[in-house]
């Protein structure tokens, strides 16, 4: 796992402790597990990773920003479970993070999104 993803599983451990379920890379090649908490890493969740990882690939965004800049680009997606936080990290047309975390970490979600966003801009260059 290269630096900038350190980065990222390093803020989230520090910032969500026991409630970080996981985070997930893929690209055109497939998925690379960058972190699995212990009680999740089972058959179940390596059977629906490569269709999760899919639709990642193929979502669009709500609003997308030639349609209406008025938002400017999407810089991450979120999906509120009732078990769990999913924030989907888009690094190109075929490549991105997913990032879970337990549904109580939602509480100053926009912050802490921002400053996982940044790590990810930081070291892509």
């Amino acid at each position: 796992m290269n630096d900038r993803y350190q980065g990222l599983v390093r803020l989230v451990e520090k910032q969500a402790g026991e409630n970080f379920r996981s985070a997930i890379r893929y690209d055109e090649d497939g998925w690379t597990a960058l972190y699995i908490r212990k009680d999740l890493a089972t058959a179940d969740l390596q059977r629906v990773v490569p269709g999760l990882t899919q639709r990642a690939r193929d979502a669009e965004p709500l609003i997308r920003e030639q349609d209406y800049d008025g938002l400017g680009a999407q810089r991450a997606s979120i999906s509120l479970h009732a078990k769990a936080v999913l924030i989907h990290y888009r690094e190109g047309e075929d490549a991105g993070v997913v990032v879970t975390l337990d549904k109580d970490v939602a509480r100053n979600l926009a912050d802490f999104v921002a400053r996982c966003e940044g790590i990810l801009e930081a070291s892509a260059d």
